[in-house]
């Protein structure tokens, strides 16, 4: 019977995790986007790790739909996952002695992660793989063929690796996967967004400071632009003393006051 513990999202898919698995996350990770994602230039992770303490299994899971874009060259995709899963193996075993305590947004933090995956005897890679199905055979051929490819240069480290469509991985591993409800993202996304947010407000806030300036220096613009016989009549209005000295003393007694504003 299977019983949902956490839950992420991914892209357009949720995935709902059996109970009793701790779940990572390396993008969540300051230790990883900050620091070990450029070592040796970069430095790729799996999209879902899971350890179970009780069967000492650890899943190395890496989510890829391609049915919204163009299709994957072949040799370059599964390059790029064998390598993903290096460095992943790598990346665990560093953050196990060098990552700091952290608090991510979503899942186990990596340094206890990694320490609790240190005890495995199970090691488990999977590739989930959604393709556009166009052509006279559809995805399946291409799928197979990706298959057939990482079979060949993973089997050292998972002999029964699996790679399978996301939609019809039920039962290959300790997960369900449903569609993601609309405005749903994955704490990275919803992270990206806020600080687009607030970059969008402070530029909002910044423009709107700008326009009050300009409309000050505007009005600042059209008093000394305004004909003699306007200000003469301004100050008549105003109950002001039309004399020389008095103006004198006016301009001095703005002059100090702008001089107290800067100080």
């Amino acid at each position: 019977m299977f019983e949902t513990g956490e839950s992420f999202v991914e892209g357009v898919h949720r995935f709902n995790f059996e109970v009793g698995y701790h779940v990572c996350r390396f993008e969540c990770s300051d230790f990883y986007s900050r620091q070990a994602q450029n070592f040796c230039t970069s430095c790729k992770e799996m999209d879902f790790l899971l350890y179970h303490p009780g069967r000492k299994d650890l899943w190395l899971i890496e989510v890829k739909d391609y049915r919204f874009d163009a299709r994957p060259k072949v040799r370059e995709l599964v390059d790029a996952l064998c390598r993903k899963v290096r460095d992943t193996l790598f990346l665990l075993r560093t953050a196990a002695v060098a990552a700091p305590q952290e608090y991510p947004e979503e899942g186990t933090s990596l340094r206890n992660f990694a320490r609790m995956s240190m005890r495995a005897t199970k090691l488990h890679v999977v590739f989930l793989i959604e393709l556009k199905s166009e052509g006279v055979f559809g995805g399946s051929g291409l799928l197979a063929t990706i298959k057939d490819l990482l079979a060949r240069e993973i089997r050292f480290i998972d002999p029964h690796m699996v790679c399978v469509p996301i939609t019809r991985s039920a039962g290959m591993g300790p997960w369900k996967v449903t569609p993601a409800m609309g405005g749903e993202h994955s704490a990275r996304v919803e992270k990206r967004i806020r600080h687009v947010q607030a970059l969008n407000l402070r530029k909002k806030e910044e423009k709107m400071r700008q326009q009050a300036l300009e409309r000050v220096q505007a009005v600042e613009e059209r008093k000394i632009r305004e004909p003699m016989w306007k200000r003469r009549l301004a100050e008549r209005e105003a109950g002001l003393p039309g004399n020389h000295e008095a103006r004198r003393r006016r301009r001095r007694h703005v002059h100090r006051r702008e001089d107290r504003e800067e100080e």
